[in-house]
């Protein structure tokens, strides 16, 4: 019985490792290669037979996706110890990607309120310089200003921002990617 526990116990580690990669985004790309690889090297066909046998355990019964993918998962899964790390990076880019995004949303929301409050102030000014003290001219002036300057800060840091998600997008899909994949093609063709 406890053969049984530990034998249901790694099924389910190798079908969770599958199910991951076989929904991860990035790594549906990193398969999509490795299957154009593997129908175009003939002289691995005895090694994809036997990773083919060797999937079909653990193969859902309603899949997804082609058995290929399947294959394509069970090698890198297989090999994981060459790519956590590259997949450990690119899960990390893809959460700061999602909070430099959020913090995006929030600064130009920061900026429209910023803008809204300008034009209000502008356009509250000509009939105070008509009607009011100086002293009341003066303070509208003032924070009409300091809202312009608080406006200039949050472009600028969006600016950065912006740069920094084009960066790390870069960085995914320009580096680490293509490295991924150039791996897990030589796996198929060694």
């Amino acid at each position: 019985m406890v053969s049984m526990t530990k034998h249901d116990e790694r099924l389910t580690r190798v079908q969770q490792g599958l199910w991951y990669l076989t929904n991860n985004e990035d790594a549906r790309k990193v398969l999509r290669a490795m299957i154009k690889k593997m129908k175009k090297v003939e002289g691995s066909f005895e090694r994809i037979k036997k990773w083919r046998q060797e999937v079909k355990f653990y193969i859902p019964d309603d899949p997804k996706h082609d058995e290929n993918y399947w294959i394509a998962a069970y090698i890198i899964y297989t090999n994981m110890e060459k790519f956590k790390d590259m997949f450990d990076e690119l899960d990390n880019i893809k959460q700061e990607l999602g909070k430099l995004e959020d913090e995006l949303n929030e600064l130009r929301h920061k900026e429209e309120k910023l803008e809204e409050r300008i034009e209000n102030l502008r356009d509250e000014l000509p009939s105070l310089r008509r009607n009011k003290e100086d002293k009341v001219v003066e303070n509208l002036l003032r924070e009409i200003d300091n809202c312009e300057k608080d406006l200039e800060d949050v472009e600028v840091t969006y600016g950065e921002k912006l740069r920094r998600l084009s960066r790390l997008e870069g960085k995914r899909y320009h580096h680490l990617l293509p490295e991924i994949i150039k791996l897990a093609k030589q796996l198929v063709a060694s």
